[in-house]
């Protein structure tokens, strides 16, 4: 049985049925990831006698016929900024490697308690404040839809991402903070989830942004998603209905930032992607969507970012004392929170709030807004990393659509619809309204069976 091309649900119905054992699955994963990944570069670390022995108790389980959950199991990568009990847990920063929690992250213990196996701890842009995946100080992993050219993952979830592409893992956990769950699954080729935040608890994790950051899955397709998004919660996971598409209604902006520069092969890509959404009866309204542009102008004014103002509380005094230590990009990013000034900040905050007000009500008569996950394609990896003009117009690049959402409070899901010339995935986003993840998911399960 080949594990690493089956979905988490198969795998967790072939437990179910006695076709497979979790213990197998487990090594599988195990030895793939030794061998494809000798240097660490997708996993930071391996918790192989966990999840030896999460494996042995899920199989004694299922030969029992007492599984807890669908997933119940089901070997998962989690990002190196979830707390694992006496496991080291940096975000990233070679400044954290000495930290150790006592305890799991809530979102870990939640899905430990429903049967998951926790494979190990995949890498990640530093503190989780890049979009591209880069990490110089852990090692980047490339990107494994090109043999030849090693391409950024997309970040911050970076190993996350790639752990699930390349068989290393059934699915992973992520956060997203400005795109950091969607940009490595629109770049790898994967579903990923931005919950609402405030769904998943935060409670263990590593913060980059309280205002903004959210737990989301990375899976290999829809029903995963949502499948590991009831283990997040610690409940079991309903089958979800496909949205019935001749009543739907997507917004397409019309002009603005969410197209604005796209590669020329992904926006063939998407106009492909709704040709055949038009002829299944989907409703799409294109007009211009301004507070879409507002927005993205307000999240990156570098005079009252909320972002870099919640990074520079959280690391702005551990970034000074190890300067040496931090990847420069990351560094100046979040050292830029120290001329942020507090009447600028509660202003944007207003702003942000009217405009989000405004645009819940302008998108309330439409089941999503339809958008290019990323603009561009995966830049090579050796372009970025000596950080400079090239990594910020990239970053900015990859960051531009997906970052809307969170500074709306938006959840989203980007699905693959497509590959350019050189076989890289691109991503199609539907953004939706907070606390609406169950109607996103379904109507996504019902894009991606009209896509497949």
């Amino acid at each position: 049985m080949d594990f690493a091309a089956m979905t988490a649900l198969a795998l967790g119905r072939a437990f179910e049925k006695g076709e497979a054992d979790p213990r197998d699955a487990t090594e599988d994963f195990l030895a793939r990831a030794q061998e494809q990944d000798p240097d660490r570069r997708i996993y930071v670390s391996l918790l192989e006698a966990r999840a030896r022995a999460e494996a042995g108790a899920a199989s004694a389980r299922a030969k029992r016929g007492l599984r807890r959950h669908a997933l119940d199991g089901v070997p998962i990568s989690w990002k190196d900024l979830f707390d694992v009990a006496g496991a080291a847990t940096a975000g990233g920063s070679l400044a954290l490697k000495t930290r150790v929690p006592e305890r799991d992250a809530e979102v870990l213990a939640r899905a430990t308690r429903m049967g998951a196996v926790a494979l190990g701890k995949t890498t990640m842009t530093e503190l989780a404040f890049s979009g591209l995946g880069i990490n110089p100080k852990f090692g980047t992993p490339a990107n494994p839809h090109d043999r030849k050219i090693e391409r950024a993952p997309g970040g911050s979830s970076a190993g996350a991402g790639v752990s699930v592409a390349a068989g290393l893992a059934a699915a992973a956990i992520g956060t997203d903070t400005g795109g950091s769950v969607r940009i490595p699954a629109a770049w790898n080729g994967l579903v990923g989830l931005k919950t609402t935040a405030g769904r998943l608890p935060l409670t263990g994790t590593v913060p980059l942004s309280p205002t903004f950051d959210t737990v989301g899955p990375l899976a290999r397709n829809v029903e995963d998603a949502a499948a590991l998004l009831a283990l997040l919660e610690g409940r079991s996971a309903r089958p979800v209905a496909p949205f019935d598409l001749s009543r739907a209604v997507f917004w397409l902006p019309e002009g603005g930032i969410a197209w604005e520069n796209c590669e020329p092969q992904i926006v063939s890509a998407l106009d492909a992607a709704i040709r055949r959404l038009v002829k299944a009866g989907v409703r799409i309204a294109e007009h211009p969507l301004p507070e879409l542009d507002e927005i993205h102008a307000l999240a990156w004014d570098p005079a009252a970012s909320r972002l870099v103002a919640d990074a520079y509380a959280q690391w702005g005094s551990m970034l000074s004392a190890n300067e040496e230590l931090i990847y420069r990009p990351v560094f100046e990013r979040v050292m830029a929170g120290e001329k942020l000034k507090a009447g600028d900040l509660v202003r944007a905050d207003l702003k942000r709030k009217e405009i989000s007000t405004r645009y819940a009500a302008v998108t309330a008569g439409v089941d999503a807004v339809l958008m290019p996950t990323v603009a561009i394609a995966p830049p090579p990896i050796a372009e970025l990393e000596p950080g400079g003009e090239a990594y910020g117009r990239a970053n900015r690049m990859a960051l531009r659509n997906t970052t809307i959402g969170n500074q709306l409070g938006a959840c989203a899901i980007t699905l693959p619809c497509g590959q350019d010339d050189n076989g890289l995935p691109i991503g199609l986003m539907l953004q939706g309204a907070p606390h609406t993840e169950e109607k996103i998911l379904s109507l996504a399960l019902a894009v991606e069976n009209l896509l497949a």
